[in-house]
């Protein structure tokens, strides 16, 4: 039977603060039930006469990116700096990922957008959300190193 890599074993980053051309990074996991990564790519679909009628598809671009779902846990150092940024705009938005999966590291220069932080049931903890978008192609690297 094969490995199955779990979700709870991937780590996510996100780079709270720049300096000397360095990211400092935090790690974004406290409170967080879910961050599915889509690739949103780009398809060019093209019906030659030799297809008799079927398409030849080419994949052109990727704008990937990360949906970041959970609950609020206010003092987390992630939370607080992506909150930090809900009325921010502009380069404000601008930040550094790092996700490590499966024995490889992809860090990207990124976008913070779609921040949500109120809202929910009386009795339920506040939800927390936001979107991670990729601005260009993500570096990958092996072997990965954390923090």
């Amino acid at each position: 039977m094969p490995d199955i890599n779990p979700v709870w074993q991937d780590e996510l980053w996100i780079g709270t603060a720049f300096s000397a051309n360095t990211w400092t990074y935090k790690k974004v996991c406290a409170g967080i039930q879910g961050a599915p990564w889509s690739n949103n790519e780009q398809i060019q679909q093209y019906f030659f006469m030799c297809g008799n009628g079927f398409a030849d598809n080419e994949v052109t671009g990727a704008a990937p990116e990360i949906n970041v779902t959970g609950r609020r846990v206010v003092g987390d150092d992630a939370q607080d700096f992506i909150v930090g940024l809900q009325f921010a705009l502009g380069s404000s938005r601008k930040s550094s990922v790092k996700l490590i999966s499966n024995g490889k590291q992809y860090v990207c220069d990124c976008t913070i957008c779609n921040v949500v932080v109120l809202g929910g049931q009386a009795t339920d903890g506040s939800p927390f959300s936001f979107d991670i978008r990729l601005n260009g192609a993500p570096t990958v690297t092996t072997p990965v190193t954390s923090g």
